[in-house]
């Protein structure tokens, strides 16, 4: 099968139509992830507030569980219905929470226990089907900018997103927050419908059944020692991820001034992020993109340890290095799958990485939710990142030459 375009130029205006739906979706999606752990804690004073974060986190992130099966939706269904639904879907959920919130004030923790799920499975679809659309967009010399400009769309939206929610939630309150975050969903709904009307990117009747797609995928992990560092590295990302998701609300309410201090953290980590992506044009000159793997790991525990002394600033610091690592990891990850992986699996084995992700995602928020200091937990993941650093080169030595999928 050969790459399709929309255009003759490497960026088409499919791509960037594409690109400033994402945009929208991702300032939306900052906006309400922002609100979601204040709508929380003020379901009733008699919740426990470890108990409460570390519910909606889980809930928010059991949704990846499920994204074996979206990938193979991914690969099977036309990407353009996709995004309008789950666009669709999100901004109705966040206008009637919103709603609700703004005129009953207190609601019950169901509400954002099922807002969290429903945003975290409709996120998953959005980005499953936007990485499996994206080769097909764009020539694949100029996947590697697509892929940097797509993540940087969906980092740096977050830049501002976190900022506007902050601010929102200040002034007034979890309602009127994720009306905002309503609004911008819309942008995703606009950008999707502008998009070609691209087939499914796998068909006919020599397509696999769902259970044998996910069976291949998983042998490809396991066969190349690069890839299964790659899910391994994942894993644990996510797991400490998902942890500072639940702690970072609490730990900076106990050390500065709570949401004004954690929407800072969470800009300053997207900026980093957004920064990283940036980087990768240029390192791309003088490394490839297994050693830009390699060095986005050592970025990422050098934040991690930054976060130890506790302070709101330190906390600011490590957050903005984490997010320079993820950032670096990112592009390199997604642009190294679509190589390896063909056109027709490429959603199954991106939703399986993202299914085995969501178990570092339920284990951190599970961790996270337990009465344990925040330092140890901090410190027991700095220990795993390390060793999983220290292994990469050996994953490398074993890996065979950088090979480029036939599509």
């Amino acid at each position: 099968m050969t790459t399709a375009t929309t255009s003759s130029s490497p960026l088409g205006p499919g791509f960037w139509n594409f690109w400033s739906g994402l945009l929208c979706f991702s300032l939306g999606d900052a906006v309400l992830y922002i609100a979601l752990p204040f709508l929380a804690l003020g379901t009733s004073p008699a919740v426990n507030q470890h108990r409460a974060l570390g519910l909606v986190v889980l809930a928010g992130s059991l949704p990846r569980f499920l994204a074996p099966l979206l990938g193979t939706l991914a690969d099977r269904a036309a990407p353009k219905p996709l995004l309008l639904i789950s666009a669709g879907l999100r901004t109705l959920s966040a206008l009637l929470v919103g709603l609700a919130a703004l005129h009953l004030g207190q609601l019950p923790l169901w509400v954002p226990l099922l807002l969290a799920f429903g945003n975290g499975l409709l996120s998953t679809l959005t980005y499953t089907v936007s990485r499996t659309l994206l080769p097909r967009l764009v020539g694949q010399g100029a996947l590697t900018q697509a892929n940097a400009l797509t993540s940087g769309a969906l980092m740096g939206g977050p830049l501002v997103g976190y900022g506007l929610g902050g601010t929102l939630l200040a002034l007034g309150g979890s309602g009127p927050t994720l009306l905002i975050a309503a609004g911008l969903s819309l942008g995703l709904l606009l950008g999707a419908g502008r998009l070609p009307d691209l087939p499914p990117g796998a068909s006919g009747t020599g397509t696999p059944g769902v259970w044998a797609s996910l069976a291949a995928s998983w042998r490809l992990y396991l066969g190349r020692p690069l890839l299964l560092a790659m899910l391994l590295f994942g894993f644990s990302l996510n797991l400490l991820m998902n942890m500072l998701n639940v702690r970072a609300p609490i730990h900076l309410l106990s050390v500065g001034r709570g949401a004004g201090d954690y929407a800072v953290f969470e800009g300053l980590l997207s900026g980093g992020m957004l920064l990283g992506t940036a980087l990768v044009g240029l390192l791309a000159r003088r490394l490839n993109l297994d050693a830009m793997l390699g060095l986005g790991r050592w970025v990422v525990l050098l934040g991690v340890v930054a976060l130890l002394p506790g302070a709101a600033a330190m906390w600011w610091a490590g957050g903005a290095v984490i997010g320079l690592g993820i950032g670096l990891l990112e592009v390199a990850a997604i642009t190294r799958i679509q190589a390896l992986v063909p056109a027709q699996g490429r959603g199954q084995a991106l939703g399986t990485a993202m299914g085995f992700n969501a178990l570092g995602l339920l284990v951190g928020a599970g961790v996270a939710a337990l009465a344990w200091p925040t330092s140890a937990l901090l410190l027991a993941g700095a220990a795993l990142l390390l060793v999983l650093a220290l292994l990469w080169p050996l994953a490398l030595r074993r890996e065979p030459a950088l090979g480029v999928a036939a599509d």
